[in-house]
């Protein structure tokens, strides 16, 4: 038995997992997301939180280290509508009624509720520009129940800056630790942290906390609900974006064809 596997089998609710784009997922909204943090932050060993959208599907069919990062992973959010819609496609062909837009979610919007919640007393953020991180951690203290707030930004970032990272959060004995870094360094930090915390719960967040910060703009949630916010993102940063979702998306589907033929 694999370690995520024996923490599924534990006392905490294990998340159901379905397959969609060769990769798999939980079929969660919000209001499930922070009711398992709450659950999970009582345990007694430490569980991961990760999300998939289409470019982590990409590279998680290129990459087999990052793949084995989410099937290991408690809990793994759409946060994507080409996976919301992959999915219902596949429910679709079941016979069985597609998902509502609530089962696609990014992290800025569980991030606030988690954080207020009364079992989470200490939260480690990982990730960002100085200057984000300490605007992402005076929004959380601004809060009048805040929780205690230990930061490390994410640039720049080394090996030896790693091992600190880890010395330091499992020092700290986070509740709730949130890593916001690219992709697959924000997988790697993880990996590395997650054999040193004995309990508590770790997800990775991407750009939220340059978002929720104000360093980078959020798109406005009902971009989320009508399928759009990558275009809305897209023509934000084109130069940044321009290559996943634009690029990738036919990189990944020269993939899965490649696949598809060699059955």
């Amino acid at each position: 038995m694999t370690d995520s596997e024996a923490r599924r089998s534990s006392a905490l609710a294990p998340v159901a997992r379905v397959d969609v784009l060769g990769v798999n997922v939980s079929i969660v909204t919000v209001d499930d997301l922070v009711s398992f943090v709450d659950s999970a932050v009582a345990g007694s060993f430490p569980v991961v939180i990760a999300a998939h959208n289409l470019h982590s599907v990409y590279l998680a069919r290129t990459d087999s280290e990052f793949a084995r990062f989410y099937q290991g992973s408690d809990v793994v959010v759409v946060d994507g509508w080409p996976v919301l819609a992959g999915l219902n496609r596949a429910r679709a062909a079941s016979g069985l009624a597609p998902l509502p837009s609530s089962h696609r979610f990014g992290s800025t919007d569980w991030i606030d509720r988690a954080t207020a919640l009364a079992a989470v007393r200490r939260v480690a953020v990982i990730g960002a520009s100085s200057e984000s991180s300490s605007a992402f951690v005076a929004r959380l203290l601004s809060s009048p129940d805040a929780p205690e707030v230990l930061a490390i930004p994410g640039h720049p970032w080394s090996a030896d800056r790693a091992a600190e990272a880890v010395e330091r959060v499992s020092s700290f004995e986070p509740d709730l630790v949130l890593v916001g870094m690219g992709m697959p360094l924000q997988e790697q930090v993880v990996t590395g942290l997650i054999g040193h915390l004995d309990r508590g719960v770790i997800a990775t967040v991407g750009g939220a906390i340059d978002q929720l910060s104000g360093t980078q703009s959020l798109a406005p949630r009902w971009t989320g609900r009508l399928g759009v916010e990558w275009l809305w993102r897209l023509a934000s940063d084109p130069r940044r974006l321009a290559r996943r979702y634009l690029v990738e998306p036919v990189q990944l589907a020269l993939v899965i064809a490649k696949e598809r033929r060699a059955r």
